[in-house]
């Protein structure tokens, strides 16, 4: 949602927000005539050189010369940008700011803070449950166990949500919200059975408040307690709040608002998978640790932790769901910056702790004291020597076959990295350990760069200056072809690409461009004015980084087609787009088909029926969307 501060608010802000109570929170301060000193948090220093004047409303360090107004104190003491801070000193002072919308912006707005009301006011609903009800006593009793104290529980703002139906539901309708508002914070599921009726989200769990960078509530993460409750068997040990306006996976980390100016003090940040995970830490005094919400970082997760270090370590348990979690998370990390060795090029040092075999880190630190979690951090490896590690595992290379079988995984991973030093550092590492000489395994490599390939199509002819560059997926290679034509208005099929449609388009940057791309042409056509090509984007229409960068590697790339092969390349890239949507809808129906299987098997004679209507739908549409897809030929990718 693209929003505005109204004009004025930023004043109005600053007149309301006092200073020396925001710093306070900050910085001991001691009265010193009309103002007061303390110790500077921007640099190490014994004698007191920071001074907070509450009459100009400003700060300023005689010693390192840092100082401003309340909203640049912000700004560098936790780390964030001019709009983030202000957005904390409003939510620290319970002012709401008022922002430029149009209706629908204003509506989204609304319903967004709906969902922050309905999210507040459940994390105290669950905190009472807990502290404040029998059905609290079984799960507080489950969290002392486990070696938590009250301080650390209370500090968490651990709930618990009671193994009822109704039971928030039927709390917050009378509070005033709609049915649609809380489904849509996803606190509640809409039933089937009972049209326009809902039903708890969370029953019988443990509740973990989940907040954004500036500490506002936007989910929960729930653990179950009982392997069978009272209102259904519940398998999934943790469940999260859905994808919400306010909630997203991948793009927010567990405790990130606790932990981020302890993360830049130690210039570390340590990434653990549980909630109580990071309570254990926080119990012991260890403040840098956060949690994904996931098994694996995102890259828009390290893009946040970025912000506050370039010192990553992932902790994991021995067990075979940590080493596959890390492995994942090598692939996820790798999105970041398209490439692994990208991450040093940008001094990111990606390191992986492993714990002792049947510890997760909250037992091994509960069990096994700080000193011994310390020393497994302080031993963590770098991710590519991980890496190494974990695909020698795999193998028995101490007879040939398991050598070979070895080198050549080894091997597909060197060439995953672009840069060469790295490369060479690798293949000596690998070389010492399989005991080969090294240029066997640059000759390996070199064979499987040079391997020719089969049924090479207009896109292919591509290839060359792009994996020069950079990686680029195989899909995400046919938008990028696409866009290229759409830009440099190549061809005659310029209106079949605008018909497309931006659903076709299945990656962030690509969409936006292709978004901006068709608007700028129809709008030209509305007021009768010619599109010049290279098609020219004005500075500061496209938002996002990626997408300038995807533009600009557009603008500069060279077209590979000569003009009677423009055509032909447009079908071709036209067929792979469509077969790519096709083929994402067939996936859908399939599981849709099996949902409708599995789902008989617990229904009545009657439900059964509607399954087996509903199942003979989707087998029509499949075999008409096989029909379409194998109409539009063969995709070369």
């Amino acid at each position: 949602m693209s929003r505005s501060l109204k004009d004025g608010e930023i004043d109005e802000l600053k007149s309301r927000a006092d200073i020396h109570n925001i710093v306070s929170g900050y910085v001991s301060l001691k009265k010193s005539g009309k103002s007061y000193s303390g110790l500077c948090p921007f640099h190490k220093e014994k004698t007191p050189s920071f001074s907070v004047d509450p009459g100009k409303q400003l700060y300023h360090c005689f010693g390192c010369g840092e100082g401003g107004d309340i909203i640049s104190f912000i700004e560098k003491i936790e780390n964030m940008d001019f709009i983030e801070a202000i957005e904390l000193i409003a939510n620290k002072i319970g002012y709401k700011l008022k922002y430029n919308m149009s209706g629908a912006s204003r509506e989204s707005g609304k319903a967004r803070n709906r969902i922050y009301e309905i999210n507040e006011l459940a994390k105290k609903y669950f905190q009472f449950i807990l502290h404040n009800s029998k059905s609290g006593n079984a799960p507080l009793d489950y969290l002392k166990k486990r070696g938590f104290s009250d301080k650390t529980i209370q500090e968490f703002e651990v709930g618990y949500s009671m193994d009822l139906w109704n039971n928030f539901t039927d709390f917050i309708l009378k509070r005033g919200f709609k049915e649609k508002e809380i489904t849509d914070s996803g606190l509640a599921i809409e039933s089937t059975k009972k049209p326009g009726a809902i039903y708890d989200r969370f029953r019988g769990r443990l509740m973990f408040p989940i907040e954004d960078i500036i500490g506002k509530p936007i989910g929960f993460g729930g653990r179950i307690l009982a392997e069978k409750s009272g209102t259904a068997r519940q398998n999934a040990k943790y469940i999260n709040t859905p994808e919400t306006r306010v909630y997203s996976k991948s793009k927010n980390i567990y405790r990130i608002h606790q932990a981020k100016n302890h993360i830049v003090k130690s210039d570390e940040v340590l990434i653990v998978e549980g909630y109580t995970d990071v309570m254990a830490l926080y119990q012991s005094g260890i403040l840098n640790a956060v949690a994904s919400l996931g098994t694996a970082l995102t890259s828009d997760q390290i893009k946040i932790l970025g912000r506050f270090t370039k010192n990553i370590v992932l902790v994991f348990d021995s067990d075979q769901a940590g080493i596959n979690a890390s492995l994942k998370g090598i692939e996820r990390l790798k999105e970041y910056n398209e490439r692994l060795d990208l991450y040093f090029e940008s001094n990111l040092n990606i390191k992986v702790a492993v714990l002792e075999k049947g510890y997760d880190p909250a037992e091994f630190i509960l069990k096994k004291g700080k000193e011994n979690f310390l020393e497994r951090v302080k031993k963590a490896q770098d991710i590519i020597d991980f890496t190494i590690d974990i695909i020698l595992e795999k193998h028995e290379i101490g007879d040939l076959s398991g050598k070979l079988k070895a080198s050549d995984d080894l091997i597909k991973f060197i060439m995953t990295l672009s840069s060469s030093i790295i490369q060479e550092e690798c293949v000596k590492k690998i070389a010492l350990r399989l005991n080969l000489r090294e240029n066997l395994l640059l000759e390996e490599m070199q064979k499987k760069k040079n391997a020719p390939r089969s049924n090479e199509s207009y896109l292919d002819r591509s290839k060359n200056l792009e994996e020069k560059k950079e990686k680029v997926l195989p899909y995400k290679k046919v938008e990028i072809e696409a866009l290229k034509l759409i830009i440099n208005g190549l061809g005659n099929k310029l209106d079949e690409f605008l018909d497309l449609g931006s659903g076709y388009f299945r990656f962030e940057d690509t969409k936006e461009l292709y978004e901006v791309l068709t608007k700028e042409i129809n709008e030209a056509g509305k007021n009768n004015k010619r599109v010049n090509f290279p098609i020219k984007i004005p500075s500061g229409i496209l938002k996002d980084p990626g997408t300038k960068k995807l533009y600009n590697f557009i603008l500069f790339s060279e077209i590979y087609y000569n003009e009677d092969e423009i055509d032909p390349a447009s079908d071709e890239i036209l067929n792979n787009l469509r077969k790519i949507y096709i083929s994402e809808e067939i996936e859908y129906v399939r599981k849709k088909m099996i949902e409708y299987d599995n789902a008989k098997k617990k229904s009545s004679i009657e439900e059964i029926e509607k399954l087996d209507r509903k199942h003979d739908n989707l087998y029509q549409r499949l075999i008409k969307l096989e029909q379409k897809k194998q109409n539009l030929g063969i995709i070369n990718i």
